[in-house]
């Protein structure tokens, strides 16, 4: 019979090879899962790339490596289409809360210049397959995400503008076709838009008139026609009586829009007169 003190020296035994093996498992489970996560990363950047149209990527510049872009697009898109199921397709709302999604996360691909141009070389790219493939719809909706960074970094990064123009988001979610091609085949690299711009060239661009009550089919005018407020240089009319009848509702966000262009261009000056 084994006597109680070798009972209890065994029992401490297999308790010290129980607690080495649990070690050594979990210092596998936590190599693997290091593993898995840069495998995860690398396909998520496979996924990004592959999902461009091939053998052409309309000058589609590759993420760099460790750099989150890839993190950030995902992220961005998960925001934006969780948030269009739930708000009945507001569209720009959605945009915002996306783009909040990623400052709060990922500020550090933001407010960087140069990892900006990655991120809308691959919208650019997605949005031209979009059309290439007759998804205008979600081509309009890339259109207006590009505008949004575009917007955010001239507003916030770069500081050379006062405001936000959500008037060309609006628009570009509405956009013709002639407007929607132009737009992409300015932007990219190759000529892959040259065809579909010669067949949508004669169609008139359309803009978006900025009184709610307006009576044109869609708020519709053409662009080439518009009025815009001096005051703000924000809003646009398609004559001037929708002008004035929006007043009333567009003379409080007037206001405030063109004292902060007085303010930004105040300071502007100021800033050129120091570096001189």
């Amino acid at each position: 019979m084994v006597s109680r003190k070798k009972a209890k020296g065994k029992a401490r035994k297999a308790k010290k090879e129980e607690d080495k093996d649990a070690h050594d498992d979990s210092s596998a489970a936590a190599a693997q899962q290091r593993e898995q996560e840069g495998a995860l990363e690398a396909q998520m950047q496979r996924l990004l790339i592959d999902s461009l149209p091939s053998p052409c990527k309309h000058g589609f510049d590759p993420f760099p490596e460790g750099e989150n872009c890839d993190r950030f697009v995902s992220l961005f898109l998960e925001t934006f289409n969780a948030g269009i199921g739930n708000k009945d397709g507001k569209k720009i709302d959605t945009m915002l809360e996306a783009v909040d999604a990623v400052d709060k996360k990922y500020p550090e691909v933001l407010y960087d210049s140069s990892k900006m141009k990655h991120i809308l070389s691959y919208f650019l790219s997605g949005g031209t397959d979009h059309i290439l493939n007759g998804r205008d719809g979600a081509a309009r909706t890339t259109v207006a995400v590009i505008i949004m960074f575009e917007e955010f970094i001239a507003f916030s990064v770069q500081k050379t503008q006062a405001v936000l123009h959500l008037q060309k988001l609006m628009e570009m979610l509405i956009a013709d076709d002639h407007t929607l091609v132009s737009f992409f085949r300015k932007r990219i690299t190759c000529s892959c838009l040259d065809k579909k711009h010669k067949e949508v060239k004669s169609i008139k661009k359309m803009g978006y008139c900025n009184n709610d009550k307006c009576p044109l089919p869609g708020r519709k005018v053409e662009r080439s026609k518009m009025l815009y407020c001096t005051r703000c240089s924000v809003a646009y009319y398609c004559s001037r009586d929708c002008q004035k009848a929006a007043w009333s509702e567009h003379r409080e966000f007037c206001k405030e829009k063109a004292e902060r262009n007085a303010k930004f261009e105040q300071e502007m000056r100021i800033r050129d007169q120091n570096s001189m």
